[in-house]
């Protein structure tokens, strides 16, 4: 089976890479960032996330590991962190499924991206809250309304023990996961039949 990975390179990324590698079933990992990979693509820009497909066809399933949001105290929010956020980490993925449908196989999945920010608010995670919900919620709809048969989903983890360092001072009250547990957890959504559901891994 072909899997394509936006942001495989990254800390979520390279984790899911090593779950599909130690599975029973045997995958072709094709993994897609801004700069590395094996194929280069701007979620920012549906011009570049149709070039990417065209490039590496079809394939049986989408995982999305990438999408980053402004974080900042609300008083200081500009239209540009706004619409960065938006077009980063919601906008993304949302034409990464208008797009990516077409290229992925019968029986396939598609799974996004959301992030507990949307349930626990963190220190200055208003446009994490938003566009994490926002996923959210467009991932159930799109699973109900989709006529193709695949499936979509989205996985929803806390902040990662390996992620620490560099945001642990926004989630200081919230509960960290090992990056491997949400992982799995994508890994399985691949290899079941979950459909239209948000799996929280905190």
């Amino acid at each position: 089976m072909k899997v394509l990975i936006l942001g495989g390179h990254g800390t979520l990324g390279t984790a899911i890479v090593k779950e599909l590698n130690k599975s029973k079933k045997e995958y072709e990992i094709i993994t897609a960032g801004r700069k590395s990979g094996d194929v280069q693509v701007d979620m920012t820009s549906k011009e570049s996330i149709e070039a990417m497909f065209k490039k590496i066809g079809n394939v049986d399933h989408i995982v999305v590991a990438a999408g980053s949001a402004a974080i900042k105290p609300i008083e200081e929010l500009t239209q540009e962190d706004i619409m960065f956020s938006i077009n980063n980490k919601m906008l993304g993925q949302v034409n990464i499924v208008l797009i990516g449908m077409s290229f992925v196989n019968e029986n396939g999945s598609i799974t996004l991206i959301t992030g507990k920010a949307k349930d626990e608010p963190i220190k200055e995670g208003t446009m994490l809250a938003l566009t994490n919900g926002a996923v959210m919620a467009f991932a159930k709809a799109a699973a109900c309304d989709i006529k193709k048969n695949i499936r979509i989903n989205s996985i929803s983890p806390s902040v990662f023990d390996e992620s620490l360092e560099l945001y642990g001072d926004y989630f200081k009250d919230v509960k960290p996961v090992p990056v491997e547990k949400a992982a799995i957890a994508f890994v399985n959504v691949i290899e079941n039949d979950t459909n239209g559901e948000e799996i929280k891994v905190y």
